[in-house]
């Protein structure tokens, strides 16, 4: 049962009810700005009379803007401000973009729009969920942030064929409006009246600070000078930052492979339902991905990132080799390349966290997530420019086997340079 700080029972503990608002921020906003984004590119580009490129170029406004609010402002602000007002924000920006989307004139209206959601989504999609469940919560925080990333997965799998009906019986309009209006009625409300900032904020403490696991893990940690690294020890001896950087980097690059898939499919000779088949089995393992390694964070950060990282190295061999021979092939690739799929917005937040803990986690993990958006950015092109100067994905599918790989040897390394950092920061304390 939880308890107020003068140890007061309370009937139940709010940080529940702000752990729900978040999840379903990431259901319906977050999920409309990159998990229902596809089914439109073909309508928006007859629309317009431009190249579905053109009309995907306003994710790579959305990329590049996340990618600079994160290195600016978003983390300072996160740490400074309450989080109504950040993600009512968010909602404000998501839903707006979305409605000024459908009553576009011009493809120039999509990329002021993208600007809007990638600041929106510097917080809502890679920093808002892992820093609330650590601010409310001291037990279980892995498997937590794992159901939450993983609402925009169901939201993908549950809203894209709904729009897709919409836009063939009302058109793209009808679809980008109903989804702006969803987002504001639904998500204000909550990020307006029922977020809170911190536990404090309501007279409580983090649900689990009374356990005694959790006393003893921690006591045991603050008598190792373990307990946290401050964001100017962390630069001032960077060696696990940016090791960090690196593996949310190779984490966030290689899951970009995944919007191949259906041209990978067709290029061997296979019609695209196949290759949307191929996309839906990772969407689908990706979602009980997020919470499988959700799960295993909370027990091993390795095990973990060894269950996300190694089957998607079978995986993409598996379709490389023996794609051609049967569609199953591609479809078990694809379900193995799910669970590392979930391994950037899962495991990321909690290496970050296992590296430098929790002292100034908001704004140190702020600045890991600089790399993310900009390595998906690049990610989004990379991949079809191998092909094109290959004329296969096999060379494309190497490197990514080969990032997965990395990402391994760059963790271990990682939680080595983090052992030395809070060494080192317990001695320059006792100076």
């Amino acid at each position: 049962m939880a308890t107020t700080k003068e140890g007061k029972p309370s009937k139940m503990y709010y940080g529940w009810w702000v752990y729900v608002a978040v999840c379903i921020c990431m259901l319906l906003p977050c999920c409309f700005t990159f998990n229902t984004a596809s089914v439109y590119y073909d309508s928006v580009a007859e629309a317009f009379g431009v190249g579905k490129g053109q009309v995907g170029l306003y994710m790579t406004f959305v990329y590049a803007t996340a990618c600079v609010a994160n290195l600016l402002w978003a983390g300072k602000l996160l740490e400074k401000l309450d989080l109504r007002i950040i993600l009512s924000t968010c909602v404000v920006l998501v839903g707006g973009a979305l409605i000024a989307m459908s009553l576009a004139q011009s493809i120039y209206v999509f990329y002021g729009a993208g600007i809007a959601l990638g600041i929106a989504n510097a917080w809502l999609l890679w920093l808002i969920v892992p820093v609330v469940v650590g601010r409310w919560f001291k037990k279980n925080i892995g498997f937590m942030i794992g159901i939450a990333m993983a609402m925009t997965s169901i939201g993908g799998t549950v809203f894209s064929p709904l729009l897709a009906q919409v836009i063939q019986n009302a058109g793209w309009r009808t679809g980008y409006l109903i989804e702006g209006i969803v987002a504001l009625v639904v998500c204000l409300p909550l990020a307006a009246f029922v977020v809170r900032s911190r536990p404090s904020d309501m007279g409580l403490e983090p649900l689990g600070a009374d356990d005694p696991k959790v006393i003893a893990r921690e006591a045991e940690a603050k008598a190792a000078g373990q307990d946290g690294i401050t964001l100017k020890q962390a630069l001032k001896k960077p060696s696990a930052f940016i090791l960090c950087c690196v593996f949310a980097g190779l984490a966030n690059l290689g899951l970009t492979m995944n919007f191949f898939f259906p041209s990978f499919a067709t290029s061997i000779g296979y019609d695209l339902s196949v290759g949307a088949m191929v996309a839906s089995c990772v969407m689908i393992a990706s979602l009980v991905g997020k919470v499988i390694l959700g799960w295993l964070n909370d027990r091993s950060i390795v095990v973990s990132n060894l269950v996300g990282c190694v089957p998607m190295i079978f995986g993409l061999a598996f379709m490389m080799l023996f794609g051609q021979d049967s569609p199953m092939w591609l479809y078990l690739g694809g379900i193995l390349f799910g669970l590392f799929f979930a391994v950037q917005p899962t495991n990321v937040p909690q290496v970050v966290r296992a590296v430098f803990g929790n002292v100034s986690y908001d704004r140190i993990f702020a600045y890991v997530a600089v790399v993310m958006p900009l390595c998906a950015a690049v990610g989004s092109s990379f991949w079809g420019f191998i092909y094109d100067a290959t004329g296969s994905y096999n060379i494309a599918f190497i490197v990514d086997m080969v990032f997965a790989a990395l990402a391994i040897a760059v963790l271990f390394a990682a939680l080595a340079a983090g052992k030395k950092l809070k060494a080192w920061a317990k001695q320059d304390a006792a100076k």
